[in-house]
């Protein structure tokens, strides 16, 4: 068929006019030849649906941890319906799940899911979805991992390459994407005696920006998850930790009683037990087996509290206790006396009690050779099974038994002797201490009862006129992890005569009379300083040994 004379170039000329305009110049062979391709493209939409009636979709449901940490996978999910007309066909590689707001962004980066350019953005369509069926995705995002700075919300919406966006947005998924919990501090023994129950702590840093709130079930679990090695597997947060903020999870564990090395290693969980954040070291204790019994620390008489304001503390170290006993004398003036007390054929720990006078507490320096002790009577000390104990003497022609027991005001820890010959590494300060060097200004010392984050300490000494003189203090922990100090007000007691039967508390009359404060540069060395009705001083000191390798508490 032979076209009209000039309606091949009209045709050409008008290829992407009206139709109707071509169908006016009689041209419409030279037009379908010419135009072909139009005018299957016309065709194409006078018989098909619009695609907003062939591509539709609903959202369904989707599955979004509330925290995700940045750089690190997490499995998510998004399902969506297909509610248009038209199959969703997956081998044409048409159809996606892509991030929205702003289309395309990469802040998730979608793991494992390749598409050229769109890697990272987009999540293919793991199977065909015909119309009214559902479909899930089911991916995995890593934040900020793509390199893409901007914050985007976890929002997603269905996308053809050809039809663009279509159907449901995603709602907005209640996600926290931060850095997490960062590791600060543990501290755990390297060496613990089988069954023993001992104090650990663990500190971690919120590097959220959310509050960590212990009504949402923050805690500190075991790693690995469920692990109840050390007798709990978690361990609830003590206080709301907002952002920025450091918590410090003190804790006692159960050590196991079969001699192995355990791996000792925790991590933050937050609501729904999801761990998150970084681990702590995975530390491994050796576990070995038990010694015999230890008595070191704070003693006073039985039932705890019936006679507060008199004590004896017991240094414990081997088969010898050095114990040192805060009371009063007959005219109600603070006296102390020491014993260092063998343990005999029968259990018991006896020894003379030794009175002692030397140089004043404020001596500068100190004279050792000052220092005179005389024997004044004699002690016993004995325990049972369940660790109670009595405390026997004769004292100036009175003789007196008293049922005595630990003195707790915080978690109690086991102490042990011979189990670490490096005392440096110690982290509890339970013990008896003098002036460093060791020995340079024997005469005169400290005991400590270290229970949780608190001190409590006897200072033995002497008074102006070189009579026995104790002050008492608690100190609580003020700062540092690796050069701690505890502080405290220090206090000096009068009271009833170690001979008043009944001992009546009510008599005892304390007076703040300055500041005491002890910082460690490590478990074996610290600096004692003080003030004492505005004078003040600064010693060195280390812990008493007098049977080697000495004692530790956990």
């Amino acid at each position: 068929m032979t076209p009209a004379i000039g309606c091949t170039h009209t045709a050409f000329r008008i290829r992407r006019s009206a139709i109707s305009r071509n169908f006016a110049l009689g041209c419409l062979v030279v037009v379908v030849a010419a135009s072909s391709a139009a005018h299957a493209r016309l065709s194409l939409a006078l018989s098909t649906p619009k695609a907003a009636d062939a591509y539709s979709a609903t959202f369904v449901e989707q599955a979004v941890p509330s925290l995700i940490e940045v750089f690190t996978p997490a499995s998510v999910s998004v399902t969506m319906r297909n509610t248009g007309t038209a199959t969703w066909i997956a081998s044409e590689g048409d159809v996606f799940l892509a991030t929205q707001r702003p289309q395309d962004n990469y802040y998730w980066c979608i793991q494992d899911n390749p598409h050229g350019i769109y890697t990272g953005n987009r999540v293919r369509l793991p199977h065909d979805v015909a119309p009214g069926q559902d479909v899930t995705f089911a991916f995995v995002v890593k934040p900020l991992s793509c390199g893409f700075a901007a914050t985007a919300p976890f929002r997603f919406r269905m996308l053809s390459q050809i039809h663009g966006t279509f159907g449901d947005e995603t709602p907005g998924a209640d996600v926290v994407v931060s850095t997490s919990a960062q590791f600060v501090s543990q501290q755990a023994p390297a060496v613990a005696p089988a069954g023993a129950h001992i104090s650990v702590s663990v500190t971690f840093m919120n590097t959220t920006n959310v509050t960590w709130r212990s009504a949402d079930g923050y805690a500190l679990r075991a790693v690995p998850a469920g692990s109840a090695t050390w007798g709990t597997t978690s361990v609830a947060l003590p206080a709301d930790v907002a952002p920025g903020g450091t918590v410090t999870f003190a804790f006692g564990i159960d050590v196991p009683a079969i001699v192995a090395v355990y791996n000792f290693q925790w991590q933050m969980s937050g609501p729904g037990d999801v761990p998150f954040g970084q681990t702590s070291p995975a530390t491994p204790i050796s576990v070995v087996a038990a010694g015999s019994p230890n008595y070191q620390g704070l003693w006073w008489a039985a039932p705890a509290g019936a006679e507060s304001g008199w004590g004896i503390d017991l240094a414990h170290q081997g088969d010898v206790i050095f114990a040192t006993w805060f009371t009063y004398d007959v005219t109600g003036k603070g006296l102390w006396l020491a014993m260092v007390a063998n343990k005999d054929l029968t259990g018991a720990y006896t020894g003379a009690l030794l009175q002692s006078t030397g140089p004043p507490f404020n001596a500068v320096p100190f004279q050792p050779l000052q220092v005179h002790s005389v024997a004044v009577g004699n002690g016993a000390l004995t325990f049972d099974e369940a660790g109670n104990g009595t405390f026997a003497y004769t004292l100036q022609g009175v003789s007196q038994t008293t049922s005595i027991v630990r003195q707790a005001f915080g978690p109690l820890p086991t102490c042990t002797f011979g189990l670490e010959s490096d005392l440096r590494v110690a982290y509890n300060y339970q013990d008896l201490w003098w002036a460093s060097p060791a020995g340079s200004e024997s005469g005169w010392g400290l005991s400590l009862a270290h229970e949780g984050d608190v001190i409590f300490g006897t200072w033995f000494t002497y008074d102006v006129d070189g009579t026995p003189m104790w002050l008492a203090f608690t100190a609580t922990k003020t700062a540092g992890t690796t050069t701690p100090t505890y502080r405290g007000a220090l206090y000096r007691t009068t009271g009833p005569s170690f001979a008043a039967v009944p001992f009546d508390p009510s008599q005892v009359v304390a007076t703040a009379v300055g500041i005491a404060s002890i910082t460690f540069s490590d478990g074996n060395a610290g600096v004692f300083s003080y003030s004492v009705n505005d004078v003040t001083g600064s010693k060195p000191i280390t812990r008493q040994i007098f049977v080697t390798p000495g004692t530790i508490c956990q």
